[in-house]
């Protein structure tokens, strides 16, 4: 699944939850084109399993994910193709984890840097644990920031703390962040993202899904452009084998069991 990757792995046994891991601790678990991709490529697989209510993404203990890797991008900086190709591997990589059709929980601990914070950004849930931080550091490095992703931070952890981390490239503790809306803070993250995605398996699949299109597009101001979608998935919803199944269950006083049909 994760090719010519070996530090990104795919946890999954069929069922309804799903963990996928960043294990690559002598960088902090940095990505580089290879990891990208790979991560890309697993959330697209995921997008295809009926059997799916929601992810988890973690890195191994001590780290989330310190973004790109900086030597691995700066390799192709001179490379007008190359650097666009790197590139495009990100954008579409933080494409297939907004767009899953299930929730997404990101489980924090350590850092949650540049690109990992913007890949936290994208998951639909932000849990820190005790030692997580966030930053955004390229206004020391040099760079600026995508426009999206400020408006990510901003619309998350509020106009004040984002112009803080972007101006600053200043770490923010779990605590911090949870005060500003930006996380969750837990004990031990991977506990509590395991916990709240247990909360997920009795949901029906297109309420879920619907309900995930039109808050991204509240997110990103684009809610006419989805309404029709949006309109089409109420009108499935309200003839499928789920909504026969939701009133049966609510009749008969017990958990329902969804297919996603």
């Amino acid at each position: 699944m994760s090719g010519s990757c070996d530090y990104v792995r795919l946890d999954h046994d069929g069922g309804a939850i799903a963990t996928v891991v960043i294990d690559r601790p002598a960088k902090r678990n940095a990505l580089d084109r290879s990891g990208w991709a790979a991560l890309g490529e697993i959330f697209s697989f995921l997008s295809g399993q009926s059997s799916l209510r929601s992810v988890i993404l973690t890195g191994v203990p001590g780290a989330f994910c310190a973004g790109d890797d900086i030597s691995a991008f700066a390799a192709v900086g001179n490379d007008p193709q190359l650097r666009q190709e790197y590139w495009d591997t990100i954008m579409s990589c933080y494409e297939a984890v907004g767009t899953l059709p299930v929730p997404v929980i990101a489980a924090i601990d350590g850092p949650c840097i540049g690109g990992g914070c913007t890949l936290a950004l994208r998951a639909d849930f932000r849990i820190a644990g005790r030692n997580a931080y966030f930053a955004v550091p390229p206004a020391r490095l040099g760079l600026v920031y995508p426009a999206q992703s400020s408006a990510l931070l901003a619309q998350a952890a509020g106009d004040q703390l984002a112009r803080y981390m972007l101006y600053s490239g200043g770490r923010v503790p779990a605590e911090q962040a949870a005060s500003a809306g930006l996380a969750i803070h837990a004990e031990v993250a991977i506990d509590r993202a395991r916990d709240l995605a247990a909360e997920f398996v009795h949901s029906a699949p297109m309420s879920v899904h619907g309900a995930k299109i039109a808050l991204n597009a509240t997110r990103t101001g684009t809610l006419p452009e989805v309404a029709s979608q949006i309109k089409q998935l109420s009108l499935e919803a309200e003839r499928s084998r789920d909504r026969q199944e939701g009133l049966q269950a609510f009749a008969e006083k017990r958990l329902p069991r969804f297919t996603g049909g």
